[in-house]
């Protein structure tokens, strides 16, 4: 990812540059090296993250929150370094041609998944090969991927304004919590095709118990997971699973012809590995899903202290928060800035955001989804903190 180091610390706080607002810092309370320098960009925010070292300061961009416009990012890194004294750098620009996509109405935000509606779903499509052939093979459906790697996406998002496709859209979300996100009976299929197999670490695989069940409610009668795969213990696996659900209906091939196969398959086929393909149907098969009213992710709790929550973890039932350091506004800045980064939700699918309190109002950096795990998690922080400021009265 783009970064730079310096012998000296950017100071030009509060300035502005072309469509970034650059603010001031937010100081760690527990390690004062680590700063975080917040940046307004098109009505959306996103941090860079400030490390003093013994002899320099490495900036960078903070994961969590980074844009996938990877043009904006150097652009404003590059503006911070030329302030500075630079001793080392990747801010090379890239070609435009590779990151004009992603200003697309066909790459969505997590909170827009909702008004898609999609008949076809990719998790994972690499170079995009299977997901393009899908749009321009069925133009009158909506296809959506889902994919986490960066350069991919960008990819992906050229081809759809080179290939002038309308019904295919992207979003950089992890597909387990994604796919809970439409509703029942709305899907026809969704792809899975060698996603990696995790075999010595299978509680990081997209495939368990609880993606089968979400795929099912989701799924439309007689809709089915497509699921491509060189690892036979991964396939084995996945029907074992499988086959714990309530009724289900199988396919399975082995070295069945694909109409379109990724470089990867191309590479695996010459080398005469066996490519199985498994075809996992919501037949007969129907759960009783009630969709929940929705919530609105607010806190209406006054008087909290985000200092009294920091560096904490809590479990209840599947459910686990963690709460992390403490960052806030310096004494001589005009705002009053509290923040905390957050992880909570399924122990299998954590969500990560930012809890941010600003002149007495608490509010998430990135909104949860609406989702069980999410109204449940942040149902229990409401009353974490409830719990805490009842603490804190008391005490007085």
């Amino acid at each position: 990812m783009p970064h730079f180091v310096s012998t000296n610390m950017f100071e030009d706080t509060n300035t502005k540059y072309h469509d970034f607002y650059i603010m001031d810092y937010l100081v760690n309370e527990k390690h004062n090296n680590l700063q975080i320098l917040p940046v307004w960009y098109k009505n959306s925010i996103f941090f860079i993250r400030c490390i003093k070292r013994h002899n320099d300061f490495l900036y960078k961009i903070d994961k969590l929150t980074r844009p996938n416009d990877l043009c904006a990012i150097k652009v404003v890194l590059g503006f911070i370094s030329s302030k500075l004294e630079v001793v080392r750098h990747n801010l090379n620009q890239v070609n435009k041609k590779h990151t004009r996509g992603t200003q697309t109405q066909y790459f969505l935000h997590e909170d827009e998944l909702e008004t898609i509606k999609p008949d076809l779903i990719e998790i994972g499509f690499g170079s995009g090969r299977h997901i393009l052939d899908l749009a321009k093979s069925n133009p009158t459906k909506k296809v959506l991927g889902f994919e986490i790697h960066a350069p991919s996406i960008r990819q992906v998002l050229n081809a759809i304004e080179i290939h002038k496709l309308s019904n295919l859209y992207i979003c950089n979300l992890d597909a387990r919590l994604g796919i809970q996100a439409f509703k029942s009976k709305s899907v026809e299929v969704i792809f899975l095709h060698f996603p990696v197999p995790w075999n010595q670490a299978k509680h990081r695989r997209v495939f368990s118990r609880d993606f089968l069940e979400n795929s099912f409610r989701v799924l439309k009668n007689k809709g089915y997971i497509n699921i491509r795969s060189d690892d036979d213990e991964y396939i084995k696996d996945v029907i074992s699973e499988s086959l714990s659900a309530e009724e289900a209906h199988f396919e399975v091939f082995k070295n069945k012809d694909a109409k379109i196969i990724s470089k990867y398959e191309q590479r695996w086929s010459k080398l005469k590995k066996d490519i199985y393909e498994l075809h996992i149907f919501k037949h007969f098969f129907d759960y009783q899903h009630k969709e929940k009213a929705r919530i609105e992710f607010e806190f209406n709790i006054k008087g909290i202290k985000l200092s009294d929550i920091c560096n904490k973890k809590w479990i209840y039932d599947t459910i686990f928060i963690n709460i992390g350091d403490l960052y806030c506004s310096k004494p001589s800045s005009t705002a009053n800035i509290n923040m905390v980064q957050i992880a909570f939700g399924s122990f299998y699918m954590p969500f990560n955001t930012y809890l941010i309190l600003e002149n007495g109002e608490l509010h998430y950096l990135k909104r949860p989804l609406y989702i069980k795990s999410h109204i449940m998690a942040h149902q229990f922080l409401c009353k974490i903190l409830e719990q805490s400021l009842y603490v804190k009265l008391k005490e007085r």
